[in-house]
């Protein structure tokens, strides 16, 4: 299909006074020329298609990658899910630690005072052992005494 009409543009040359010999030249030389931009220009239908198979093959690789890139995400997801059930693990072994801590704090307060109390009660001891036996000697020395 030409581009341009060419026996018409080459009637006009005619008309207008160029010989008949050059127009017929100038017309088959424009027809070839536009001819040869054009086609370089625009697609056929042949590569719009090719162009269609390969923009939808990449688009298939393109899907594929995301689909892998999901995958990804969902296993960084569970191992996320892991790390959290371990934090989770350790925070309560951090409490239980904590109540142990408490527990030996109060334990240590306990055993202070009881070390107190037996203290006192050594004291106490010796002071009335020490009492008996002045009581005991001064008896002895007056028995001994008569």
């Amino acid at each position: 299909m030409p581009i341009v009409d060419t026996l018409r543009l080459k009637t006009r040359l005619s008309d207008s006074g160029m010989p008949e010999n050059q127009a017929q030249a100038l017309v088959e030389e424009l027809d070839e020329a536009l001819t040869t931009a054009v086609t370089a220009q625009v697609a056929t239908k042949v590569e719009v298609v090719e162009l269609r198979a390969a923009i939808n093959a990449i688009e298939e690789r393109v899907e594929e990658r995301f689909e892998q890139v999901d995958r990804r995400f969902e296993q960084v997801d569970k191992r996320f899910e892991q790390v959290d059930k371990r934090f989770e693990q350790v925070d309560k072994r951090f409490e239980q630690v904590d109540k142990r801590l408490d527990d030996l704090k109060t334990d240590t307060h306990q055993t202070r005072a009881d070390v107190a109390a037996v203290k006192g009660d050594v004291k106490l001891l010796r002071w009335m052992v020490g009492t008996l036996v002045v009581l005991q000697v001064g008896i002895l020395v007056k028995l001994l005494m008569s």
